[in-house]
């Protein structure tokens, strides 16, 4: 309960404007996001802000992966920071972010997971890792649909990331772990509010 707690602290605090930035108040904005796999489940929502002229962006996701696809029913939530260190590039009706990154903290909801290995239940360091914190990083981009007329708020966004967990299982056991077992594919939609 009380990891759950910090989880939560820490996310509102990242969604809490900045109040002063040299004097003067940071431009800001607020979108929801949809997003499909990623770490965050089957399909996810968010909602965040976007400051420093949209090159700094935290989201609070919920996902949901269904039994049918998962073999378990899990429930997760997320909270992501994604930086845009180059400025987007026009191609026709369109502006093309072709660098993001970033990292995404996310918790799995349910008691068969948990934060901090419990010793009541298994031995110290059977699993070694947590099964309901995970700390993601990701690179990825993102079209947005700047000058046609109707779509002028959306984007769609792709991001190639892992975990620490699968990171340090390759690097311990490369023969048996590829990049295709590490790596997953996460597909959203950006909507401006």
């Amino acid at each position: 309960m009380r990891t759950k707690a910090i989880f939560l602290i820490l996310c509102l605090l990242l969604l809490v404007p900045f109040q002063v930035y040299s004097q003067e108040k940071i431009r800001s904005t607020y979108h929801a996001k949809v997003q499909f796999a990623g770490h965050l489940g089957f399909l996810s929502v968010g909602a965040g802000r976007s400051f420093f002229q949209e090159k700094l962006e935290t989201d609070l996701f919920l996902g949901y992966l269904p039994e049918k696809i998962g073999g378990d029913r899990i429930f997760t939530a997320a909270l992501k920071a994604t930086y845009v260190p180059l400025k987007p590039i026009p191609v026709r009706s369109l502006d093309w972010q072709p660098l993001r990154t970033g990292l995404q903290l996310g918790y799995t909801l349910g008691s068969d997971y948990f934060a901090f290995e419990p010793h009541d239940k298994y031995p110290k360091s059977y699993y070694g890792f947590s099964t309901a914190l995970h700390l993601y990083y990701f690179l990825g981009g993102q079209v947005n649909f700047t000058r046609v007329e109707k779509l002028s708020r959306f984007g769609a966004y792709y991001e190639v990331g892992t975990n620490v967990e699968y990171l340090v299982s390759y690097i311990q056991n490369p023969k048996y772990l590829g990049p295709g077992k590490i790596f997953n594919l996460a597909l959203g939609v950006r909507m401006k509010l």
